[in-house]
């Protein structure tokens, strides 16, 4: 399974621009491609601000009036003040008041407002005509209004005349931190406003308000897709530093195979597992399923333990047939099912079991009711195989009154069928195992197994490893199965809950670290959920949900260095 991670990428508006990026009230867009399977826990998003020395021309953007009317300015007309409006509360940083070539020289009485009446700034009303112009304190305003006086007033205490002048041109700069600053996610819900101008290099992190915006338009049910977040200013700016990061977790809500429910067959004293694919090198947050069981009301009357290497074993396949039979239960139910210990020898093994009555120490002609079962294996690894218990289910419980046999027969590939040595059947108990035989083809007799024994004076021969398993209605209810997660070579125990709920929180999980890759495939280990039995039967596994955290920073702007 690959890792899921968001991609972010930020518009190109500006890109000629490295250093700053251009925000203004059309929006800056920051677009997040949100892959299936993803889910967001945390959200940031830092903004910077510039200092004063960068800064921005509010007049392109201005409503320009004059004393006469015009809306611009010419240069071949005098004029006695000229004001812009630009709309929103700015520092103003630089002026310059251009004059035609030859213009004598002259001063402007300067009076600002912020949406409401005019007032002269400080510390100084009045700046000179032409020249490269002057820096501003970062005066405060909105709106600026350039009366032209006469310039020979000495007297600071008179009123200032006006003096029709002509101008050929006016540059107002402002610092280029935004006036204002609005973030929404799209389509147009807002969740952030700051009304008053950002500070000189101020910082602002949006983390609370963010992450539940983004939650909200979040790809539903974790199918993917686009989110959009935009930031608006009302009027030109730029900003030095845009920076996001998110956390994130990676959902997995299927099994391996696909499907949100799987039927996991039990064999008595086995294992059954389920698979679920998660990211290689990453740590579990959280895993959550249900596990309910539906055992057989079943018991052993035999419950050998062959070795993992048993020394000797019927060959069946090639036309090789083996039989092993049994007494009749002493007191016990009908027979229910039959557990084989097989070993393949082949990739693919087919045939059947069948059982029949005793006939003269032979397996008669008639069948017993519901067989032959099918025997079906097929083996994915590489060889060799190794033996195992290979369950076989009546469709119904068949009463026994009298010995029965087992006969397995292989149509398709070659299997063994491990057998205990001479004497090591139980003489007694409520099933006894009896002769075990072989042949060579369909209408062939049947042969007992000539196997060297050390003690010669041995009657018994051995006999085939079977696990009849019988019905008793009276028995107390079975054990429930042990459950285990297993992830690589760790595995961990878990209790589920009386209606079968499974909570691991990330504490838990530390128990449990993320395995290396696998040497031999460079596959990572698969999660497993494990489940081991001491009675047949079914579990089914559902409500799926493992979360894996992963942390990643974007930072849109300035891009790292390549």
């Amino acid at each position: 399974m690959s890792d899921a991670r968001v991609i972010a990428r930020l518009d190109d508006k500006g890109r000629n621009e490295p250093a700053l990026a251009p925000v203004d009230s059309t929006g800056r867009t920051l677009v997040l491609d949100v892959p299936p399977g993803v889910e967001l826990l945390r959200a940031s998003l830092t903004l910077q601000a510039p200092g004063d020395d960068v800064m921005v021309d509010v007049v392109p953007g201005a409503t320009l009036a004059t004393s006469t009317g015009k809306k611009q300015l010419s240069k071949d007309e005098s004029i006695e003040w000229v004001s812009l409006d630009w709309g929103a509360r700015r520092p103003l940083t630089f002026l310059q008041l251009q004059t035609p070539a030859g213009s004598p020289a002259g001063k402007a009485r300067l009076s600002v407002a912020e949406g409401g009446p005019w007032y002269p700034p400080t510390p100084s009303d009045t700046v000179p005509l032409g020249g490269n112009g002057q820096p501003l304190p970062g005066i405060m305003a909105s709106r600026l209004m350039m009366e032209l006086v006469d310039a020979s007033a000495a007297d600071p205490l008179k009123p200032k005349v006006l003096v029709p002048t002509k101008l050929s041109g006016v540059v107002v700069k402002a610092a280029a931190r935004p006036a204002d600053l609005t973030v929404l996610v799209e389509p147009g819900t807002l969740f952030f406003h700051q009304a008053t101008p950002l500070q000189p290099f101020q910082e602002l992190t949006l983390v609370e308000d963010l992450t539940a915006a983004l939650q909200r338009a979040w790809p539903a049910e974790l199918k993917g897709g686009q989110v959009t977040l935009t930031l608006r200013s009302s009027s030109p700016a730029k900003l030095t530093k845009i920076h996001l990061t998110l956390d994130t977790a990676t959902v997995v809500q299927q099994w391996s195979g696909g499907g949100s429910s799987l039927a996991l067959p039990l064999v008595r004293d086995g294992e059954a597992s389920a698979s679920i694919d998660v990211p290689v090198g990453q740590k579990l947050k959280e895993v959550r399923f249900r596990i309910q069981h539906q055992l057989r009301d079943e018991h052993l009357p035999l419950t050998p333990r062959p070795p993992p290497q048993p020394p000797l074993a019927h060959r069946c396949g090639s036309g090789f047939a083996a039989a092993q039979s049994f007494s009749a239960p002493a007191g016990g139910g009908p027979l229910v099912g039959l557990d084989l210990h097989l070993r393949p020898l082949t990739r693919e093994v087919k045939g059947t079991l069948t059982l029949f009555p005793d006939a003269y120490d032979r397996p008669g002609e008639q069948l017993l009711e519901g067989t032959p079962l099918e025997l079906s294996l097929e083996e994915t690894g590489d060889a060799p195989w190794d033996y195992r218990w290979a369950a076989f289910e009546l469709p119904k419980p068949v009463a026994l009154d009298s010995a029965w046999w087992a006969v397995l027969t292989v149509t398709e590939g070659t299997v063994l069928w491990s057998l205990g040595e001479p004497g090591s059947a139980p003489g007694e108990g409520p099933l006894v195992p009896r002769t075990a035989l072989y042949r060579t083809g369909d209408t062939s007799p049947w042969l007992p197994r000539e196997v060297p024994s050390p003690k010669k004076s041995e009657a018994s021969g051995p006999w085939a490893f079977t696990r009849p398993r019988l019905r008793t209605p009276a028995a107390q209810p079975p054990p429930p199965p042990r459950v285990r997660l297993r992830w690589g070579g760790q595995s961990l125990d878990v209790t589920p809950d009386e209606d079968g709920s499974v909570f691991l929180d990330e504490h838990t999980l530390g128990k449990l670290p993320p395995p290396p890759v696998t040497p031999k495939t460079g596959a990572p280990p698969r999660l497993e959920v494990v489940v081991l039995s001491g009675a047949g039967g079914e579990s089914t596994l559902s409500g799926l949900r493992v979360t894996i955290p992963r942390a990643d920073a974007y930072p849109l702007f300035p891009s790292p260095a390549k």
